[in-house]
């Protein structure tokens, strides 16, 4: 009965959205856009089966969009001819799939970015799959697996991502997709299929082998829409909401695992906002009594700031959590795009919340601050009205500031700077650290060492 509700409630909608639009966009060529009839609630990138983009994806586009999301529809054939085609050891469509999530909502004119679900088609569903477990856990609000195919195979293996490996040799045959202990995101396995969880909690493909048929109809479109809502429902319930002082700022938090010991990293965040490097960092804190307060780049620096608008939007945050401890003592650390951030947001602090600093920690900062997030940075190359460099901002630092770099990262500012108060760091690796988050978080806090 309920999905039966479900299924006349999309069919009485389903007019109301805009009809599928074709959209050019880099390697996936054609994407089938479906816009809804008010402002989007979410975004959904959707990969079609082994014959493309038809009827059968334009029906459940249809159905999403009439439910409020803006759906992006991907021709696997398509996106996997031109995938294949670029010279390289191992295959990186997570990232891809990330700058088409991006793109599109740069394009459409979201006020907002938010992280998109992810959903797969039969085979589409194997290399979401692969997508998703290969992406920095954050990338995606969720996946989604309609049917599954065992069958299917790529001509080059997938590079490895945060969660491990996800395809590995198959003979002459290619290279298979293959289950990760553990994804970095929420997974519903097709949803109502027998025995499958429709929360998503089960993490072992191999165990769901046996839901998985390679030519079996997938739940269809009023029941991936049910899913899909049925999910955002309880999330919303379980969501504890931000105190109403700092209820507007894209903030998670993460409190200390271990005795709390008056600690607090406010996290700036890469412009992939809060995600796989900068959670790890946050887990290995809190694991040594710390909380931590990250802190999105990417949805506050979504519409241009100021300069001021940043360090203000920093010093409610420090103001805030002060407020519960007052001895608490405060390190702003920032990756990539947020490392740049900063020293300038240090510096334009007011004087009561930087008393609370102990020190800055960058890791791989750019030469220079900027105060958007460009879709062109994700392809290099855009220019930046109004970016402050970072040296000038450092050299009259007043508390330590640690630069940390990768060993493979040769064009690295950190040697360059200069200052009383900078230290230059360095650790394997390039702009990823190989993984080793648990890394970068213990040499955080052997430069943090606490007040006694």
């Amino acid at each position: 009965m309920r999905n039966l509700i479900v299924l006349l409630l999309t069919a009485l909608t389903v007019d109301a959205a805009a009809a599928t639009s074709p959209v050019h966009y880099g390697l996936f060529g054609e994407l089938h856009l479906a816009r809804p009839a008010q402002t989007a609630a979410q975004t959904v990138l959707f990969m079609s089966d082994a014959n493309g983009w038809d009827a059968r994806e334009d029906a459940y586009a249809d159905a999403l969009a009439a439910a409020g999301n803006l759906v992006v529809g991907i021709d696997l054939p398509s996106y996997l001819k031109q995938l294949e085609s670029i010279k390289s050891d191992c295959a990186y469509p997570a990232a891809h799939v990330e700058e088409v999530s991006h793109w599109i909502q740069r394009h459409e004119n979201l006020v907002n970015y938010s992280a998109p679900w992810l959903i797969g088609l039969d085979r589409g569903a194997s290399l979401a799959y692969a997508v998703a477990a290969q992406a920095p856990a954050g990338t995606f609000d969720g996946l989604v697996t309609l049917g599954f195919d065992f069958a299917f195979r790529l001509r080059k293996p997938l590079c490895p991502g945060d969660a491990g490996k996800a395809t590995v040799a198959d003979g002459k045959r290619g290279f298979r997709v293959v289950p990760v202990p553990r994804l970095g995101n929420p997974w519903l396995p097709r949803p109502f299929a027998p025995g499958a969880n429709i929360d998503g909690i089960g993490h072992d493909l191999a165990r769901l082998h046996d839901h998985f048929w390679r030519r079996t109809a997938a739940a269809g479109p009023a029941a991936l829409v049910g899913s899909l809502q049925h999910w955002n429902r309880r999330e919303a319930r379980r969501r504890e909401p931000l105190p109403q002082d700092v209820a507007d700022l894209p903030l998670t938090e993460i409190a200390p695992t271990a005795t709390a010991n008056g600690r607090i990293a406010v996290i700036l965040t890469g412009d992939g906002g809060w995600a796989g490097l900068d959670q790890g960092v946050a887990e290995a804190l809190s694991a040594d009594g710390v909380q931590v307060v990250g802190f999105s780049t990417l949805k506050f620096f979504w519409q241009a700031r100021e300069p001021d608008d940043a360090a203000a939007a920093v010093a409610r945050v420090i103001g805030h959590y002060a407020a519960g401890n007052p001895d608490a003592r405060f390190a702003i650390v920032g990756y990539s795009f947020g490392a740049s951030l900063v020293p300038v947001v240090f510096n334009r602090l007011p004087e009561a919340a930087r008393e609370k600093v102990d020190l800055q920690f960058m890791i791989s900062p750019d030469d220079e601050a900027v105060f958007e997030v460009k879709v062109g940075d994700w392809f290099g190359g855009a220019h930046h009205e109004g970016a402050l460099p970072i040296a000038p901002e450092l050299v009259k630092s007043p508390v330590p500031a640690y630069c940390l770099h990768g060993d493979e990262e040769d064009d690295s500012v950190c040697p360059k700077l200069t200052g009383e108060n900078v230290h230059v760091l360095h650790l394997p690796g390039g702009h990823h650290y190989d993984g080793d988050y648990t890394g970068l978080g213990k040499l955080l806090l052997q430069n943090w060492p606490l007040r006694r």
